[in-house]
């Protein structure tokens, strides 16, 4: 079943009409980086090689010519599991984690602010708390939110960034609902519709819950995330909905993991879930994108811990 499953251009399974063509291979496979996207290109910025070394360069990925730019090292140190987010044109970037866990000194708080149509780059106000190791952030009005970061331990911390006077905000969100952990690691999520969601996760085991961070101050229960629960999974948001995809099903220190190759769409008006693809293998710390109606998912790594240089896209 599995090798009926390879393809070298494109694949249909399962029977949903969405067909996962594959794009070309990125010079520089990584894992555990992030990524955005600007003016219809999409960057791909730090994480770590096939012998484990962290990175700082950062790629272009140019959809219209199916082609990858080295735009070469950035101002920012090497490290792995960044954050970033997009408000016109501009891209707010940093956090992460480089050195050992002992050290709190690993766990990056500088914040930078990018412009990719000049190459700029200007430092702005470091994040409030060392919680910076895979941090989710969301895009909001003149503003971003971050948090659910990790450093020695999890934490549920978010704060909000007010752009216009370059300041962090520390916010309180309700998070005692049923269901819901109370902090976790390993998460993802995305802005769509101007409504922020996160969910899955580790935390004792991986996770499958799905929550809306509801006007800046608190986290409303949505439907959980349907099948295995995950970790280290991506999410990237289209106009109308959001897809998650893949990541790595782990039960307890007692049990083994399984990386998933699952992609699901998320629709935020009905609070629900469909299957719409798998991929030709499983994948986890990758990263995803969207432009228009075309979602990316590729590099991070395969079932055998090896690093994928394979990037993957389907039409919604």
């Amino acid at each position: 079943m599995f090798v009926a499953m390879l393809f070298s251009a494109c694949t249909k399974e399962p029977d949903t009409g969405v067909v996962l063509h594959e794009c070309a291979a990125m010079p520089s496979p990584r894992a555990s980086s992030t990524c955005f996207v600007v003016d219809g290109q999409a960057y791909v910025f730090a994480g770590r090689d096939a012998e484990g070394h962290s990175l700082n360069d950062l790629w272009r990925y140019t959809p219209a010519t199916d082609e990858w730019t080295n735009l070469g090292e950035t101002p920012l140190s090497i490290r792995v599991n960044p954050t970033s987010c997009v408000v016109n044109d501009k891209v707010y970037i940093g956090l992460g984690f480089s050195g050992t866990y002992s050290q709190d000194s690993s766990y990056l708080q500088d914040w930078w602010e990018y412009t990719p149509a000049t190459q700029e780059w200007r430092q702005l106000a470091d994040y409030p708390n060392s919680y910076t190791d895979r941090a989710t952030s969301f895009v909001g009005s003149g503003e971003l939110y971050v948090g659910f970061g990790f450093c020695w331990n999890y934490r549920r911390d978010f704060f909000r960034y007010d752009i216009a006077s370059d300041r962090w905000d520390s916010i309180d969100v309700n998070v005692s609902f049923h269901g819901y952990p109370t902090r976790s690691f390993g998460g993802t999520g995305c802005t769509c519709q101007g409504r922020h969601f996160m969910g899955t996760g580790y935390y004792g085991e991986s996770l499958n819950w799905w929550g809306e961070l509801v006007e800046g101050t608190h986290w409303e229960k949505r439907a959980a995330v349907p099948g295995r629960t995950r970790t280290i999974a991506a999410t990237a948001a289209t106009k109308d909905y959001i897809y998650l995809s893949a990541g790595m099903h782990y039960g307890g220190v007692n049990t083994t993991g399984e990386v998933l190759r699952d992609i699901r769409r998320y629709d935020p008006q009905t609070d629900s879930w469909s299957l719409v693809a798998l991929l030709p293998e499983g994948m986890m710390n990758h990263v995803s994108f969207a432009i228009g109606k075309r979602v990316f998912i590729g590099l991070g790594e395969t079932e055998e811990w090896q690093l994928s240089d394979k990037l993957y896209y389907f039409e919604e």
